[in-house]
């Protein structure tokens, strides 16, 4: 009789603890999402790419022709993203390159290129398929080629213009494609044949062209 009597007190005890076990595993799981949303911290994006792009120089800007040239320039390099990220949706930080490049172009002839840049970037990673969409504006850096025809030696420096593209997001792997529009705004003439020249001009030089990469995003 006395067992049967504890049923009710039984039920009663059972039903509260599954109550208050459920208020207790919501609030967890309430708190583990804003954890989630809430989430930052530091991250590196080492990569490799190929380059390809078409090329310009007001060379008629020049005291030595008097006709623009033309050319195109491909190559591979290096690059490093790195900075801060927030619910692992938004990256935002420094995208710095460099790069080996051959330039070929109507008057400079096929000559080697050294080339860097730096830009501030931001990175989208959205929720669709790991579709990540790219955006950044080069703010320094420098083409330096090899001594071309007639022992001609540029280099072009101050650097502008945007980078955008996509990249889908695989794994520890993102697979991208940009498009970037720069623009060196000044020239240094640093020789002409056998004589030092070291003298800045105010000559346009253009780039434009698709950067395919591979990259590997990496949280701290």
């Amino acid at each position: 009789m006395k067992i049967k009597k504890s049923y009710p007190l039984l039920i009663v005890t059972i039903f509260f603890a599954q109550l208050i076990w459920g208020q207790n595993s919501e609030t967890q799981n309430s708190k583990s999402n804003q954890t989630t949303l809430s989430r930052s911290g530091l991250f590196i994006e080492p990569s490799i790419f190929y380059s390809t792009e078409d090329s310009s120089i007001r060379t008629s800007q020049l005291p030595i022709l008097n006709d623009d040239t033309s050319g195109n320039t491909t190559g591979y390099g290096l690059g490093l993203r790195f900075g801060g990220h927030v619910a692992e949706i938004l990256l935002v930080g420094v995208d710095a390159r460099y790069a080996k490049m051959k330039n070929d172009d109507s008057f400079y002839r096929d000559v080697d290129a050294a080339v860097y840049n730096i830009a501030p970037m931001i990175v989208l990673q959205t929720p669709f398929f790991g579709v990540r969409l790219l955006g950044s504006y080069i703010v320094y850096g420098e083409n330096d080629p090899s001594n071309g025809s007639q022992g001609i030696d540029l280099k072009f420096t101050e650097v502008t213009g945007p980078r955008l593209g996509a990249g889908i997001y695989v794994g520890p792997i993102s697979l991208n494609l940009e498009y970037q529009d720069l623009k060196y705004n000044k020239t240094e003439i640093e020789s002409y044949g056998s004589f030092a020249v070291n003298n800045t001009t105010d000559v346009d030089t253009t780039t434009k062209g698709y950067i395919l990469s591979l990259s590997f995003p990496i949280e701290l």
